[in-house]
């Protein structure tokens, strides 16, 4: 009877140092590249040289239209931010004519350059990101995949929608109409 409790008391503590362990294990766990903020996502990054630079775009999963573009500079050396770099953004395809932005930063977050392309098409896209400085030039080069925007090719479903907005917008009045009859007539 001793030897089962004590087997069963060697089978918890087992089981509690091996989930501890794993806890230990996730804690210490090395990201290899900074998390994008909710919206955006990381499409390239570069630790080189004088700066490290990382690119991310929004939405994610691109489809055709807007995309915003963020470029985040900062000094390898200082770890300090590069807010006094001009950034331009372009983007194109095989068969569409060169698109190109300026990437501006804010007050705010001066390390973070942001720049918006209509990316009409979709398919494969070249994003590319120039970066100049007092001290260095570089370009950043990185494709992406624009989906199509999926429209249902069967609009039954946006249809009956529209139609029970549109009675829900006559039905209502025409009740409350009859409604109020009702209670004026009581009286």
């Amino acid at each position: 009877m001793f030897s089962k409790n004590l087997n069963i008391t060697i089978k918890k503590i087992v089981f509690l140092l091996i989930i501890f362990c794993l806890i230990l294990v996730n804690f210490n766990s090395v990201k290899a590249e900074e998390p994008a903020p909710d919206g955006f996502k990381n499409i390239f990054s570069e630790n080189s040289g004088k700066f490290k630079a990382l690119l991310q775009m929004s939405p994610p999963e691109p489809i055709s239209g807007p995309v915003k573009f963020a470029l985040i500079l900062e000094d390898n050396n200082t770890k300090l931010p590069i807010n006094d770099a001009k950034v331009n953004f372009f983007a194109e395809t095989q068969d569409t004519p060169k698109q190109y932005t300026i990437g501006l930063n804010s007050p705010k977050f001066k390390n973070i350059y942001i720049g918006m392309l209509e990316l009409e098409k979709p398919g494969n896209w070249i994003i590319e990101a120039t970066i100049k400085t007092n001290n260095f030039e570089t370009n950043i080069i990185a494709p992406i995949i624009v989906k199509k925007r999926s429209r249902s090719d069967n609009y039954f479903t946006g249809n009956i929608l529209f139609i029970a907005v549109t009675l829900a917008f006559i039905a209502i009045p025409l009740w409350l109409r009859r409604e109020s009859k009702k209670a004026l007539s009581k009286r």
